[in-house]
């Protein structure tokens, strides 16, 4: 557990095998090893509006502005916001249930804030856990921003900053 909670610290991590349950206490006990402020996704979301309640119920997004109410559109760019800013842990479980287009997209948005920051910097921590990995790292390969002045393939700056746990 100790190399784990040292992998966390600079990767995001996604977890497969196993059984949900087996997965889910993995996760459980990996928490309480680890000092961070976490927000636990309910498990096994399957749309957006589901992903986007939680981050209004836990208020994770940093509004520019006052205002009464916002609108979905300015709470996900709020959203966006935060999760550039914050030092928290993130964990989406059974995140192979969520529509392909979003899955895919706040992936993306984890990732290249993981990439961009520089070392040292604090950022933001993703657990994701799986049935299998099904090729997701992969796509993700496909869709994150390589820095210009990085000279490595979109598959292995995936590498560099996501480890696969094979329970």
């Amino acid at each position: 557990m100790d190399k784990i909670k040292n992998i966390l610290k600079s990767k995001h991590l996604f977890i497969t095998g196993k059984t949900a349950f087996d997965r889910s206490n993995f996760v459980k006990k990996l928490i309480s090893e680890v000092n961070f402020e976490t927000f636990r996704f309910p498990p096994n979301m399957t749309n957006f509006n589901e992903y986007l309640n939680f981050v209004k119920e836990e208020k994770l997004y940093k509004p520019w502005y006052d205002s009464k109410s916002f609108s979905n559109n300015q709470i996900v760019d709020f959203h966006r916001d935060w999760i550039t800013e914050s030092n928290s842990l993130v964990i989406l479980e059974e995140f192979e249930q969520m529509e392909n287009r979003w899955k895919m997209e706040l992936l993306r948005l984890y990732t290249n804030e993981l990439i961009e920051r520089k070392k040292g910097n604090e950022k933001i921590h993703l657990i994701v856990t799986l049935e299998n990995e099904n090729g997701i790292l992969n796509n993700l390969a496909e869709i994150i921003e390589n820095p210009t002045n990085e000279r490595l393939t979109n598959s292995q700056i995936i590498n560099q900053n996501i480890a696969h746990i094979e329970l």
